[in-house]
C-alpha cells in the first residue's frame, strides 16, 4: 500500500513536468526586444509615432507582444494548411528595405512587420514561412 501511494504521489508530481516538455510556446518576450521591433517597423519615425508621451501606441503594442503573440514549435502540424506570413503584406511603410523571413529565428523574429490581425475576435493561426513554427495571435482578455 505504501509503495503505490509513493508511485501515485510521484506520478502526480510528475505530471506538471511532463506537460511542460510539452509546451512549445516562445512569448518571453524583453521590453528591449519589443523595442527593437517597434525601430525596425517604424525606423526614424518611432520616436514621434510610438515612443512620445502622448501615444498610446506603445502600450498597445507592447501589450500584443506579451499577451497575444506566441510563437510554437509544432512539428505534428507539417500536413496542416495555415495561411502563412510569406503571404502576408508587409508593414513597410515606414522602412521599404524591410523582408520576409524565411526561416524563424527566435532572436529575430518580428512579428509586427507583418499584417496581422491585432485585435482578433478568435484565435488566428499562421504558419511562419514554410518552417514548423506557428505564429498564434491570441484574442484580447
Amino acid at each position: 500500500m505504501k509503495k503505490t501511494l509513493t508511485v501515485l504521489v510521484l506520478f502526480i508530481a510528475l505530471i506538471p513536468l511532463l506537460s511542460y516538455g510539452q509546451n512549445n510556446q516562445k512569448n518571453t518576450y524583453s521590453d528591449q526586444f519589443i523595442r527593437d521591433c517597434i525601430v525596425e517597423v517604424f525606423q526614424d519615425q518611432a520616436d514621434d509615432l510610438v515612443f512620445n508621451s502622448s501615444s498610446v501606441r506603445f502600450q498597445y503594442l507592447t501589450d500584443f507582444m506579451k499577451k497575444q503573440v506566441v510563437v510554437e514549435y509544432r512539428p505534428e502540424y507539417s500536413g496542416k494548411i495555415f495561411e502563412s506570413t510569406s503571404d502576408l503584406k508587409l508593414n513597410n511603410k515606414y522602412n521599404i528595405n524591410m523582408q520576409k523571413d524565411d526561416s524563424y529565428n527566435e532572436s529575430t523574429f518580428n512579428p509586427l512587420k507583418y499584417e496581422l490581425s491585432m485585435n482578433p475576435l478568435n484565435k488566428k493561426i499562421y504558419r511562419i514561412s514554410s518552417t514548423d513554427y506557428i505564429l498564434i495571435i491570441n484574442p484580447k482578455n
